[in-house]
């Protein structure tokens, strides 16, 4: 398959040749697009704000950061003839948790009523020092045999300020957008608080890990047509990375001979979240 890649030839005026877009077939992976210039590292003005008026405008700083990341995957997703109704997965990460609600309504302006399965994380600082938010997107080309479909399976919701579309079905793929051991809206689902003072009742990250797969995965998954046996790929993000035996004990025992990969990331908050995705 030939790749038609998008990069930089030196990243920043290093010799680091870096791909910030690449088609592969119908696919389109757009990766690690923050709000600075790849070639000089340089924030546009209109970011920055001028000189010592940095709360210039109308706009909180991680507002403008999104709205030019959006512009400039618009661009890039057009020059191949693609656009943002043909999106299926969205990532974003935050140094600052503050980020996060300016994103969304950047967000919402950019896609409008359809919001790709996707995962937020906070994490201790983007590649540029200064930025606030780094956005990574999959969409494919607008052709016959690869329509996306949205999935809203029982259960499996997302809070009214984000929106997302809880899974979507592409050709022969499901993408299940981030999930946490929340009822939307509502915070932690009693069924994974341990009691406080309760030295018996259980260990937090095993009865939201088993949550995660079997009340949301689970569900979205068959939603789709699919199941956890069909799993190829996972992330999951953790605020201690101390849990991760034991994450990964409950995980292995509803994946025992599932050959999916898996990649295990520690944030810098106190959220958990885990996605999957799927061939047939």
């Amino acid at each position: 398959m030939a790749l038609d890649v998008r990069s930089v030839e030196d990243l920043l005026g290093m010799s680091v040749s870096y791909a910030y877009a690449v088609r592969a077939g119908p696919w389109l992976f757009l990766t690690g697009h923050e709000a600075y210039d790849w070639r000089t590292g340089m924030v546009d003005e209109a970011v920055s704000g001028p000189p010592g008026y940095s709360l210039f405008g109308h706009h909180h700083k991680s507002r403008r950061e999104a709205d030019f990341i959006f512009r400039r995957m618009r661009r890039v997703l057009e020059e191949f003839g693609a656009d943002f109704a043909h999106s299926v997965r969205l990532d974003q990460y935050y140094p600052n948790p503050r980020a996060v609600a300016a994103y969304h309504l950047a967000r919402h302006d950019a896609f409008g009523e359809y919001i790709p399965p996707r995962t937020s994380v906070v994490m201790e600082r983007c590649f540029g020092g200064g930025s606030t938010i780094s956005t990574s997107l999959i969409a494919v080309m607008p052709e016959a045999g690869y329509e996306t479909h949205q999935i809203h399976p029982p259960g499996v919701a997302s809070a009214p300020s984000s929106g997302f579309v809880p899974a979507v079905v592409c050709n022969e793929f499901v993408f299940v957008a981030g999930q946490m051991a929340h009822n939307a809206g509502a915070g932690l689902d009693p069924r994974v608080i341990v009691p406080e003072h309760a030295a018996w009742a259980g260990i937090p990250i095993r009865k939201q890990t088993e949550f995660l797969i079997l009340e949301k995965l689970k569900p979205a998954l068959e939603a789709a047509g699919s199941s956890l046996q069909q799993s190829v790929k996972a992330q999951i993000y953790l605020a201690d990375i101390a849990d991760m035996p034991d994450c990964l004990d409950v995980w292995n025992r509803h994946y025992a001979g599932i050959p999916c990969a898996i990649t295990v990331v520690p944030t810098n908050r106190s959220r958990r979240s885990a996605g999957s995705s799927r061939s047939t």
